[in-house]
């Protein structure tokens, strides 16, 4: 006679399968080059874009050409590149209807005036705005027996910091959003894979065969275990490629702070994921057909929108954000929110700590709550449950 499955081993048997079926199956292996492919297009269009929007071309006729040495130091204050041609009125015209500039400059002191076809770049704007009144304000100054520079100096404001300048804080702003797009993907991807799974079996009978020899709560255990690992092995590639990418072509050149950020999303992902899964699984017990998933798992994306918008929007200008620390230590924002902060160096190890326990102790009760869902409406199949019910009904 064979012997009763301990806890732990139906678990684990659970999650093997998961794993075992998700990793050999094609949808995976698409599944992750797809992203790759996604990844690398979105690489090479952001950086088109960027060069692009940084550089410029703009003609100047005789009446504006002595201006260019204060237009190119302009562009180099910027950081911009802009290519300068001299050109006649009409000609300059013709090449800003065709494309080949971007704005014509010319006119006189009191009459400069900047062409454009149907509109012009406002940084190229500025850029232009800002040499003509340094040169008006040099020639004033000049003309009236006083130094400019030693004007300049007089009005100089110097800065300074109370915490020292992170020489790498635009690369770890770039591990910080990278992080929290990467969880965001795979807390959204496999969240809703873990609800799928439910459904077929659910609507399959198959969870039937299953709850004759496992119980429930072992059930879900497992899936979300299995499913877990998947998505953590594919978190895990996609960051590996990325990360021998960006040091390979110097985009990175912090290796250390890079691998902390890795490790980090790695505890991340794993916290928010059981959170998120058991949140999922028990979404998904309550309907019967997958037409009906998409409402019901709709409401949990909210919770992961939120601190995504916040990491990619507004923590780039404003790391120390108040709002932002307090919504890190919100369980359902951690996951997201903390790991970009810390990627910033704005999160001290205590606050990671605060919230990570914060995390466990949510993972808690969520599972417990969802694995009574669960029992309560997976083997109920027909008309959708409703929370309610599931939560007070007894197996």
């Amino acid at each position: 006679m064979t012997a009763p499955l301990t806890p732990g081993r139906a678990v684990l048997l659970v999650a093997r399968r998961e794993f075992t079926t998700q990793i050999r199956s094609k949808s995976f292996a698409i599944g992750l080059v797809v992203t790759i492919v996604i990844f690398a297009i979105y690489i090479a269009l952001f950086s088109f874009i960027g060069s692009q929007s940084s550089s410029n071309t703009l003609g100047v006729t005789s009446s504006t050409v002595s201006l260019e040495p204060a237009l190119q130091a302009a562009a180099r204050a910027e950081d911009r590149t802009l290519t300068i041609t001299q050109v006649d009125r009409a000609a300059g015209e013709a090449q800003v209807a065709d494309g080949d500039l971007d704005a014509l400059f010319d006119g006189g002191p009191g009459t400069y005036s900047l062409l454009g076809k149907d509109t012009v770049d406002s940084d190229l704007q500025r850029l232009v705005s800002t040499a003509v009144q340094q040169t008006t304000l040099t020639q004033a100054l000049t003309a009236a027996g006083q130094d400019p520079a030693a004007v300049a100096a007089r009005g100089a404001v110097a800065i300074d910091t109370q915490v020292p300048v992170d020489p790498e804080r635009g690369q770890r702003l770039v591990l910080a959003i990278v992080v929290a797009v990467l969880l965001f993907m795979s807390l959204i991807g496999y969240g809703n894979a873990v609800a799928q799974g439910v459904v077929e079996e659910k609507s399959s009978r198959v969870v039937e065969l299953l709850l004759s020899t496992i119980r429930p709560v072992h059930l879900l255990s497992g899936k979300v275990l299995g499913l877990g690992l998947v998505g953590l092995v594919q978190l895990l590639i996609l960051s590996g490629i990325g990360l021998v990418g960006a040091l390979g072509v110097g985009i990175l050149t912090i290796p250390t702070a890079a691998a902390g950020a890795l490790v980090s999303a790695v505890v991340w992902y794993l916290l928010g994921f059981f959170l998120y899964a058991s949140i999922y699984a028990a979404a998904g017990s309550l309907v019967s057909r997958q037409e009906e998933l998409q409402s019901t798992v709709a409401p949990i994306m909210f919770p992961l929108f939120i601190p995504f918008i916040f990491a990619v929007s507004v923590l780039p200008n404003d790391p120390r954000n108040t709002l932002g620390a307090i919504l890190s230590f919100i369980p359902l924002f951690s996951p997201t929110l903390m790991p970009a902060r810390a990627a910033m160096g704005v999160a001290p190890m205590w606050q990671v700590l605060v919230a990570i326990a914060l995390t466990v102790l949510a993972i808690v009760g969520v599972v417990l709550l969802a694995a009574r869902i669960y029992k309560n409406s997976v083997l109920r199949t027909g008309s959708r449950v409703g929370l309610r019910e599931a939560l007070r009904t007894r197996a």
